[in-house]
């Protein structure tokens, strides 16, 4: 489902700023035909045999361990969307847990697309992967791949107003993690981690999330979302307006160290839910 979704939001990020600042975007019939070709190549992708279709129409790492990790993630959000029923304070706000930005998704999208690591093969047919995001009538005017290590690559993005916008894959093998920074515009605008406990995995982002509204006017703060869980056990917490975190590369999180003093927080025992939202103890 997850492919699925990479695949409608990089075809809408083709064309997400196409009405800003590109000559050749203000033709209806350009938008169309890159459109067309666009999904000629993902019908030529669905109609080869099942065994022979890539992992998604940007051919993404299925068995990197960032995507283990995520499919585990699915798992529990899912879990805990479900479980959440049973408490209607839980059903009203359990979602604000879960990170949903499409900024902050757009600027994991090489996590989904590459995995922790970049190969040789994919360095050499970057120009491919990379043609949807860039040109006059895309979101970038440069989308380009850089390999620093074995263990580290970087995604440079330029905007059509010449702004830089990076982010930096750290990928810890020996202990299977990966530390995601983006500084959008000189800014820090995302620090993701993940790491893999004893039992499952713990991970946490740092961004700019709304924490309330005022007259129609939405304000924004710097925020951390945790998460932690083993199966479909766990916990999700969010700590509003503070500085960054810890790092917890190389950490072992204890449970309920890694969610106290949370703003909101929410635990999945064995179906049941304990938790605190908006104010709310449950």
């Amino acid at each position: 489902m997850k492919k699925i979704f990479i695949i409608i939001f990089s075809l809408m990020l083709v064309f997400s700023l196409s009405g800003c600042g590109s000559k050749s975007a203000s033709s209806p019939d350009i938008l169309l035909e890159d459109t067309d070709d666009l999904l000629e190549d993902f019908d030529d992708y669905t109609e080869l045999p099942y065994d022979d279709q890539p992992d998604s129409f940007m051919d993404t790492k299925s068995t990197s361990n960032f995507n283990n990790f995520s499919d585990a993630q699915d798992a529990f959000e899912d879990h805990v969307s479900q479980v959440s029923n049973k408490n209607e304070t839980a059903l009203i706000s359990s979602h604000n847990l879960v990170v949903s930005d499409m900024k902050v998704f757009d600027y994991m999208l090489p996590l989904y697309m590459w995995g922790e690591t970049l190969d040789n093969e994919e360095l050499e047919t970057q120009d491919i992967a990379t043609s949807i995001y860039e040109g006059e009538d895309r979101s970038y005017q440069k989308y380009d791949l850089e390999r620093e290590s074995e263990t580290r690559y970087k995604v440079i993005m330029e905007t059509h107003d010449g702004e830089l916008i990076t982010t930096q894959i750290d990928y810890y093998p020996d202990i299977d993690a990966v530390r995601l920074e983006t500084i959008d515009k000189g800014n820090l605008a995302l620090i993701f981690e993940y790491v893999k406990t004893d039992k499952g995995y713990a991970a946490q982002y740092y961004f700019n999330s709304p924490i309330a509204s005022s007259y129609g006017v939405q304000n924004k703060a710097m925020c951390v979302f945790r998460q932690i869980f083993s199966g479909l056990n766990g916990s999700l917490a969010r700590f509003e307006d503070t500085e960054e975190p810890p790092s917890i590369i190389g950490d072992n999180p204890k449970e309920e160290d890694f969610i106290k003093d949370a703003t909101d927080w929410l635990t999945v025992t064995d179906g049941d839910i304990k938790g605190e939202l908006n104010g709310e103890s449950f």
